[in-house]
């Protein structure tokens, strides 16, 4: 009896400190990014933490997308602080990254991830604990993961051949308190283009809530993770109220005399924030266009001196050509283009 009670106490303590562990990664901002290795470039590593960002945010809906891009060019802005610490360490300006999201309409998370009871059989063998590529994956997307005891209890209950068995599952991942548990069927021995399958369980479904092929390499764990990050996002991702626009200014602005090297063009309709972002960058694109500065601003107004590097005729034609860009007077210009891109 005494021994039955001190081993129930134990399984208690490691529930306990595996519970406690998990809750570290959860405690994180989703703000703070940390890569561990990284890249030894300081610029490389930057890059990547912005998409790392970006990707927990928005579940991958920022990727390869202008707003990606407006954060690599303007890092100065939404970069808050790159502390120290081992390997690469960031923290993001939540107040920027999220102004720039709603102007995107790009929907987010900031909710805290939910803990995974993670089962896993590699080679047909239980694992109870994270390797590197398990703890890299959580660290990355900030989900917290929970490995269960495999006790004899466990072994009893469940078979590692048939892990995806729903409901001696739901019974083993019970005593966890966990309200979801992630199944994971990993085979390295095989060279194939998939090297297993997954499936996510929640405790109020009787059904998978995702299901998928584990992909082989490197980061196949990470992809998982993403893949779990993105459907946490889908079911909890918000809006905030879109901003009221830009109205027209009370004295509109007039394009200025240009100096050698330089043409001035006035913008209507810049009503949003990602009005002027996406313009901006239609126009560091053209042709015979060195730089790009904005002036001034009055309402849904911009001023913009170029700096051209040719033919002044040339760069006025280039504009005509700017979709969403229409020619109103002489320098002066009618923007429409944001919601097309």
């Amino acid at each position: 009896m005494l021994f039955k009670s001190g081993n129930l106490m134990l399984k208690n303590l490691l529930l306990t400190t595996l519970l406690l562990c998990s809750a570290a990664v959860s405690a994180q901002s989703v703000f703070e990014v940390n890569l561990d290795p990284a890249p030894y470039n300081r610029s490389e590593a930057r890059a990547q933490a912005v998409e790392l960002v970006l990707n927990r945010l928005t579940g991958g809906r920022a990727q390869n997308s202008w707003v990606q891009d407006e954060v690599k060019r303007e890092l100065s802005r939404y970069l808050q602080a790159e502390p120290p610490g081992p390997g690469y360490n960031a923290v993001f300006n939540q107040a920027e990254l999220l102004a720039l999201l709603q102007s995107a309409e790009l929907p987010f998370s900031l909710a805290p991830r939910p803990t995974l009871l993670v089962w896993l059989s590699k080679d047909g063998r239980a694992r109870s604990e994270a390797n590197s590529a398990w703890r890299l994956a959580s660290n990355a997307y900030q989900i917290p993961l929970l490995w269960p005891l495999w006790d004899l209890e466990e072994h009893m209950a469940l078979d590692t051949r048939e892990l995806f068995a729903a409901k001696p599952l739901r019974e083993a991942s019970r005593r966890y308190g966990t309200d979801y548990w992630l199944v994971v069927e990993q085979n390295t021995a095989q060279q194939a283009a998939t090297s297993g399958r997954w499936q996510l369980f929640g405790s109020k479904q009787a059904s998978p809530l995702l299901e998928g092929k584990l992909e082989s390499g490197t980061d196949a764990v990470t992809k998982l993770m993403a893949r779990i990050n993105r459907y946490w996002v889908e079911q909890n991702g918000q809006k905030r109220a879109p901003r009221p626009a830009n109205p027209a200014p009370e004295q509109p602005l007039l394009a200025e005399a240009d100096a050698g090297g330089e043409l001035t063009i006035v913008v209507s309709g810049l009503h949003r924030f990602a009005d002027t972002v996406l313009l901006e960058r239609k126009l560091r694109q053209l042709d015979g266009v060195a730089s790009v500065y904005v002036i001034d601003s009055a309402g849904s107004q911009g001023r913009y001196r170029l700096g051209i590097s040719g033919s002044r005729a040339a760069v006025l034609q280039a504009l005509t050509t700017i979709r969403g860009l229409t020619v109103t007077g002489e320098r002066e210009f009618s923007w429409s283009g944001a919601k097309r891109d």
